[in-house]
């Protein structure tokens, strides 16, 4: 079920500012979905690939725009009714940014979404995603990516190994 209202719904309670406009607004938008899709498990049907940024969906970025002002007047409506996805993912964020404060929230999310990408979603899937990563981004600063790494293995997130 596409439904680019719920990405929006996410980013709009946790940066109330966003707009397509700014690059790194369209970074947590994509990021926020891939999450929410890949990790937290509510399937949007959206298909994710890497791209420079980490993981992307071509179709996602045309929803977002398409939908922008009908997702705006449908806040309302989700408020109830995500209310605990929102709460998982805000937890994800949280633990992840007090690893990183001095990241933005985009580039807090990349690094959690890059890192699962390469864990789970590649194929093969990594065996060292920090590494991997770190090599592939070189301006990912090393300890924001160690500890978040280390998060999603704590989490159950993404295996001790990597992969799987």
């Amino acid at each position: 079920m596409r439904d680019p209202c719920v990405v929006w719904f996410i980013a709009r309670k946790l940066n109330p500012g966003v707009v397509l406009e700014k690059l790194e607004d369209r970074l947590l938008l994509q990021k926020i979905g891939y999450i929410v899709q890949e990790i937290l498990g509510y399937n949007f049907g959206y298909k994710f690939s890497w791209y420079s940024y980490g993981p992307y969906s071509r179709t996602l970025s045309r929803d977002l725009h398409a939908y922008e002002a009908a997702c705006s007047e449908r806040d309302y409506i989700y408020s109830g009714s995500f209310a605990q996805l929102i709460d998982r993912f805000t937890g994800i964020y949280v633990r992840a940014q007090s690893l990183c404060g001095e990241e933005s929230m985009a580039r807090i999310l990349e690094i959690v979404a890059s890192i699962h990408m390469l864990a789970k979603n590649t194929y093969p899937p990594s065996a060292e995603p920090v590494t991997d990563l770190l090599r592939i981004k070189p301006y990912i600063a090393r300890h924001c990516a160690e500890r978040i790494g280390a998060l999603l293995v704590q989490e159950g997130i993404i295996d001790p190994g990597g992969s799987g």
